[in-house]
């Protein structure tokens, strides 16, 4: 998914036509789009691309959280927080030599009673995105029309628009939860007598 199919789904949730028209014409350019909008589109576009970012990050903390493994030395059993590529939200489990090793959690850092090369599985937020940009999610999972709805939530909490907002709300919860539980098929097995 791309941020700017989210944001385009969105601006048309929100009724917002002329932005919407304008992203969609074939001269607008996702990563500079301030030359083909006007002062006053631009501003709903960034404010569209800020709610995303709010979204994303209550996606990856809640629902679909980021997960990434990484190797890294651990010196004295010390494993420093700014030693791990992305900014982590929660340590899932240090392996070495194939083996699980308990874990301390500090602000700054983690320390597990063994030095050397560890394999660090955790969940991270997500890098704030640009318009341009694409998502964090590769599976395709939350949808576009999912991240919309809330993009939609936020814009409309945002405007002071708190009754579109709860109906936006219900909307995004239940998208989110179909998509994260996934769309099954139920059978009730048939009925025998004894």
């Amino acid at each position: 998914m791309k941020i700017a199919e989210a944001v385009q789904c969105a601006a048309v949730f929100l009724q917002l036509n002329e932005l919407a028209e304008a992203m969609d014409s074939p001269d607008f350019n996702a990563n500079a789009p301030e030359q083909t909008l006007g002062a006053e589109n631009a501003a709903e576009l960034d404010l569209l691309v800020r709610c995303c970012n709010l979204v994303l990050f209550e996606l990856a903390d809640t629902d679909f959280p980021l997960r990434a493994q990484t190797r890294v030395n651990a010196e004295n059993g010390r494993i420093d927080y700014s030693r791990l590529p992305q900014k982590i939200t929660d340590i899932v489990s240090v392996t070495a030599g194939g083996k699980s090793l308990p874990v301390c959690r500090y602000f700054d850092c983690i320390t597990v009673p063994y030095s050397g090369e560890c394999v660090v599985t955790y969940t991270f937020a997500p890098a704030k995105a640009a318009l341009g940009d694409v998502s964090p999610y590769a599976c395709g999972k939350p949808s576009a029309r999912a991240v919309a709805y809330g993009i939609a939530r936020e814009y409309c909490q945002i405007s002071g628009m708190l009754d579109e907002a709860s109906v936006w709300d219900g909307r995004f919860a239940a998208a989110i939860t179909e998509q994260a539980r996934g769309k099954r098929e139920k059978r009730v097995k048939p009925r025998t007598w004894r």
